[in-house]
């Protein structure tokens, strides 16, 4: 793993520079090694099956595919002031090429020493597929058509010394904008699932983790009846957004007081954390069935529409505390630090980010962090 030099702020508003020498990296590398070991521990609300302290979980960040990602790693680091140690990309889903390891997205991330969570297209799609194609590719993968190209992409992995690898097959199943949407076809969704998990292990020596992640909230239908078993599962993934559709909450209408948005930041979080499909169902649920909690994707949201909350560092302190608080046994939390390519502004770490207040919020709770 590569580390930079790293800013730090000290007493009276002063900064040093410290170096990351052989010792320090020793320490991160034996704390990495502790907790990959504890994560494949279960986790028990109220019944603790480890103890878990305040700084077990990890923070770590997307900022884009590949090279670019592995890159902005080293910048997200100084900004944070923490280690990284966890990777989150995405396949292409325009050919099996692309998503059984393409050179191009593997490469960089085997280069970086970082542990890869590889969001998994479950089948080739394109933006002009009719709902019965994607339909019937689901469906062929359930059957186990597609076997093949799971071991493929297995071996291109081991080829890369990436055996650890974290899979996250057909991630936000429960919305309506992936192909792979489980709604009305929630065996088939279940089935392949199982398939890639099956097909994967079958690899020798492999240790591949496998990461099941609905969206999160209200979605087309109630996500954890499309849970394919504990035998395939080895973590629960929720993905946490500042956006709102329900009434009295985003947009924040023009010459609002600023009592009247902050109600209404109040409102979306309480949604988000004790919703139906919340934060604390999610961990209740993780806990019940023997697995961590991981956030995979969480986020400020500026949208075109109005319905992000903006610059809402109550949405990151609250983020934070969440993730930090043992009792909900969260492994790992990626903030998404990128700009989406229709409009959705996320950029937290960049100087120029639209979220100043957040920005600074956040580095402020991560000095406490440390």
């Amino acid at each position: 793993m590569k580390y930079e030099r790293v800013t730090r702020r000290v007493t009276g508003l002063k900064r040093y520079s410290v170096r990351i020498v052989a010792a320090t990296l020793a320490v991160v590398v034996a704390g990495v090694a502790v907790f990959n070991a504890v994560t494949a521990l279960p986790y028990k609300r109220g019944l603790t099956a480890v103890a878990l302290p305040s700084s077990d979980a990890v923070f770590g960040a997307y900022l884009g595919p590949a090279a670019k990602g592995a890159n902005g790693l080293l910048a997200w680091q100084q900004f944070s002031l923490t280690a990284a140690p966890y990777a989150l990309d995405f396949s292409a889903g325009d050919s099996w090429e692309s998503i059984t390891g393409p050179e191009w997205m593997l490469k960089p991330w085997q280069r970086s020493g970082r542990r890869l969570i590889y969001s998994l297209a479950m089948f080739p799609h394109q933006p002009a597929d009719a709902p019965a194609v994607s339909e019937l590719r689901l469906s062929q993968c359930a059957t186990g058509a597609f076997d093949l190209r799971w071991v493929e992409l297995g071996r291109n992995l081991m080829g890369r010394g990436m055996s650890r690898t974290i899979l996250r097959p057909g991630w936000e199943f429960d919305g309506s904008w992936y192909p792979w949407a489980a709604h009305g076809r929630k065996q088939s969704y279940v089935n392949c699932f199982r398939r890639i998990v099956t097909a994967m292990r079958s690899i020798p020596g492999q240790k591949f983790q496998f990461l099941w992640n609905p969206a999160g909230g209200v979605n087309q239908f109630a996500a954890e009846e499309a849970y394919p078993g504990d035998g395939y599962v080895n973590f629960v993934g929720v993905d946490v957004y500042d956006v709102s559709w329900a009434s009295n909450t985003y947009p924040v209408p023009a010459g609002a007081s600023e009592a009247d948005r902050q109600a209404r930041s109040a409102t979306v979080w309480s949604n988000k954390l004790n919703g139906r499909s919340g934060l604390r169902f999610w961990a209740d649920f993780a806990a019940a069935h023997g697995k961590r909690l991981v956030i995979p994707e969480w986020g400020l949201s500026k949208r075109l529409d109005g319905r992000g909350g903006g610059d809402n560092p109550e949405f990151v302190a609250n983020m934070i505390q969440f993730i930090q608080d043992p009792r909900n046994g969260v492994a790992f939390a990626l903030y998404f630090d990128a700009d989406s390519a229709h409009g959705d502004l996320h950029r937290l770490s960049s100087p120029t980010s639209p979220f100043p207040k957040s920005r600074d919020r956040f580095r402020r709770m991560m000095e406490r962090v440390l």
